[in-house]
């Protein structure tokens, strides 16, 4: 019995594996309910009307395929369309209906099938555009080599039925290993003692590989914090593969990630729920590494000298110690340099930390979501990145503690960065007590302290007291001189005031000087960014077609900017100038939202084939409930209501209601076109429509300009008989024609279409 049931799902199987989805889609127009099913180009279909069951069939070919009906009546009834039965083999939909009624389908934009169902006189009739061509010669399945591999039957220790199965590398353990059903489970060794961090690492890596490949999981390696969006991408670093953490470490940081794992518990092969994660402070101990009154001349060369023994070899743990005297004194890239001269040498901790000692962040994540560690670990978490929005509460004391111990000279270089991190996270009273702490240290309130509380006072909207600290440092020329340039510029983007000419001369001059370090990257976006504050849109994309040999990363980042800032503040001469060029070279936003923006710009300056071009750019541009709006509110512009119809079906608000009412009008279904305005208060415009669908009683109870014409077309003409002229029906004629006279003036005054003088 087992075998007839592997046999049985052999030979479903192709079905089950290519099914396709349709969606189906739902609107109610009045006279009509229409149906989209959106299915591949090129689908060939076919409408077989059944009077009898009342119910209309329809077959698509390929296939097979599963219907999305669920939402189908979320914005029908069942008046019309009663029901919607998938077919058993996934090609065909049958259409239950609820009335005599007309059912028509064709095809929209070669993948829009529609289906419009309407009340009728007779019993089902129904018109369609295309029709099935004859069925396809089926191919015999013996004859098909899939199913041939699926159906084989190899005997043996374990009789199988289709093809050998293939090994898979989730984990690199497995890849190494044919009977990874064999290796013990980490839960097993809770009765033994503390593993080897590189034997708990594999076997947590082979259990979690084995859950995975058996359905119970899927597997995911994620930081415990969500990392905050990365906007201006830098290119990634080159860290030596050797230096990767070890297995043991990604067992730990993987379990953290799932469960939230005790690393001192894991040591000892036990996982305790709800612990954290945080880096010991011992390992980060960096005040221990060297001396204060030590020269570092000779303590590097005493600790260089060691690090070679007998014929060359190096020893890894004289290697670690010059390393950390190395970070100690803070040479982050030389540390990392020495650390790879051994690639065996295994020290994930001062990889990360010699990133950060250059003011870099960690491109490792080894101190990702540690902030709120209570030790040292929490300063260095926030030092390498500022903390994310949704992070928990920092802890304010570990961070400050940390500082104080190290050495002087890491405090005066890495306390404005961590000051930096700290406000833009938000930890504005923190990133004070640093500047204090700083000031205390120095003796004096040096240019790097200044520049600090220059930018907490903008952080905090101390916009006075924030320019006249920049204004001092900019003018003194000393070493933070380019950094208040910046920040004076983000001062005037936060005040929406101009840029000084000084401010933008002084920002081209530091970027052409510094052009290249990061810093003169970072000026020459200060730069462009001044110029379009100030509106020189012509100078700023001047600016992006020539760099000054910037990275493409930074002048692609800059280009979005500009094209956002040109969009939102640019006058329609500039936008259409410069925003038709960038389509033609192919500029294209990024962000779907700076691309429907601009496209709705060209929808407002009467160009709409232009912003249908615009829209088409975008990926995915039809799952962008935006952007279909503004692409229908285009086609009403072309005169094409039928299409734009189509696009608002499963949209909804006002701006997607008016839209649907204009398309009615547009068709000339007048009569709908009131209900809908009538539907969202809009009574103007219900009058309007009520007027040109000639439904006189309604205007004339309106409170318009149109109540008395519509008055006049409901009022009994004066009965007049030409054979038989009298003078008081001549003055009653007479009368009347001088009303309508009047009448029809007060409305041709109160339309009148106002004239350009």
């Amino acid at each position: 019995m087992t075998r007839w049931i592997g046999f049985l799902l052999i030979a479903l199987w192709p079905s089950l594996a290519t099914a396709q989805t349709v969606t189906v889609r739902s609107g109610e127009h009045g006279e009509f309910t229409r149906l989209v099913l959106d299915v591949p180009d090129g689908t060939n279909w076919a409408l077989t009307p059944d009077p009898v069951a009342g119910r209309v069939t329809l077959s698509l070919d390929d296939g097979p395929y599963q219907f999305a009906t669920g939402s189908v009546y979320n914005r029908i009834g069942t008046e019309r369309i009663a029901n919607l039965t998938p077919s058993e083999d996934g090609r065909g939909l049958e259409i239950g209906l609820g009335c005599e009624c007309a059912v028509e389908a064709f095809v929209l934009r070669d993948t829009m099938l529609v289906i419009d169902v309407a009340p009728s006189d007779s019993p089902v009739q129904f018109s369609a555009s295309k029709i099935l061509p004859p069925d396809p010669v089926r191919v015999d399945p013996a004859l098909s080599p899939l199913l041939r591999e699926f159906s084989q039957i190899r005997f043996g220790k374990a009789p199988q039925i289709g093809p050998q199965s293939m090994g898979t590398s989730l984990f690199p353990y497995l890849a190494e290993r044919e009977d990874a059903g064999l290796v013990p489970s980490v839960l097993d060794l809770r009765d033994e003692g503390p593993s080897t961090s590189r034997d708990l690492g594999t076997r947590l890596s082979a259990d979690l590989s084995v859950a995975a490949m058996q359905g119970l999981l899927d597997p995911a390696v994620r930081s415990p914090y969500a990392p905050t969006p990365v906007v201006d991408h830098q290119p990634d670093p080159a860290i030596p593969t050797e230096l990767s953490v070890d297995p043991g470490t990604l067992a730990r940081r993987l379990a953290a990630g799932m469960s939230g794992v005790d690393d001192e518990s894991l040591q000892k092969g036990r996982i305790s729920v709800g612990g954290e994660v945080c880096i010991s402070d011992q390992d980060l101990a960096l005040s221990s590494w060297s001396k204060a009154d030590d020269d570092p001349s000779l303590i590097l060369a005493e600790r260089r000298g060691k690090v070679f023994g007998e014929f060359d070899r190096i020893a890894p743990d004289l290697l670690r110690q010059y390393s950390a005297a190395l970070l100690y004194y803070g040479f982050g890239a030389e540390a990392r340099a020495t650390l790879s001269l051994q690639p065996d040498t295994k020290a994930p901790v001062l990889v990360a930390l010699s990133y950060v000692v250059d003011g870099e962040p960690d491109p490792t994540d080894l101190f990702d979501g540690l902030s709120g560690c209570d030790g040292s670990a929490a300063l260095w978490s926030v030092l390498s990145k500022p903390p994310a929005p949704n992070a928990p509460e920092i802890s304010r004391a570990a961070i400050l503690r940390s500082f104080e111990t190290l050495p002087k000279h890491l405090r005066s270089y890495l306390g404005p960065v961590l000051v930096d991190h700290l406000s833009q996270s938000g930890y504005t009273d923190i990133a004070r007590d640093v500047l204090r702490r700083l000031q205390r240290m120095e003796g004096q309130e040096t240019d790097s302290i200044a520049l600090g509380k220059a930018q907490l006072a903008l952080k905090d909207g101390l916009h006075d007291e924030a320019e006249q600290r920049l204004h001092d440092l900019s003018v003194a020329g000393g070493p933070e001189a380019a950094r208040a340039v910046a920040a004076s510029i983000d001062l005037a983007d936060a005040t929406d005031t101009l840029v000084p000419a000084r401010i933008v001369e002084l920002s081209d001059a530091f970027a052409t000087e510094l052009r290249n370090n990061e810093d003169g990257q970072k000026l020459w976006k200060s730069h462009v960014r001044s110029l379009l504050i100030n509106g020189e849109f012509d100078a700023a994309f001047a600016e992006l077609d020539a760099p000054h040999g910037m990275p493409r990363e930074t002048v692609r980042f800059m280009q979005q900017v500009a094209l956002k800032f040109l969009v939102d503040r640019a006058d329609d001469l500039t936008f259409l100038k410069l925003a038709t060029r960038s389509l033609a070279d192919s500029l294209l936003p990024d962000q779907a939202a700076t691309g429907i923006a601009i496209a709705e710009r060209f929808l407002d300056l009467g160009l709409p084939e232009t912003a249908l071009y615009q829209l088409d750019t975008l990926p995915n541009v039809n799952d962008l409930p935006d952007a279909r709006t503004v692409r229908a509110e285009a086609l009403l512009a072309l005169s094409r209501p039928e299409e734009a119809e189509i696009i608002l079906i499963g949209q909804r608000g006002d701006r997607v209601v008016r839209l649907r009412a204009e398309a009615r009008r547009q068709m000339g279904d007048h009569v709908f076109t009131k209900t809908i305005y009538e539907s969202i208060g809009d009574s103007r415009a219900a009058v309007d429509a009520a007027w040109l669908s000639g439904d006189w009683k309604d205007v004339a109870e309106s409170d318009t300009a149109l109540a008395p014409a519509a008055d006049l077309m409901q009022s009994t003409p004066v009965a007049y008989d030409p054979t038989d002229v009298s003078l008081s029906a001549a003055n009653a004629l007479s009368a009347a024609s001088a009303q309508s006279r009047e009448t029809l003036r007060a409305l041709l005054d109160a339309t009148a279409v106002p004239t350009l003088d």
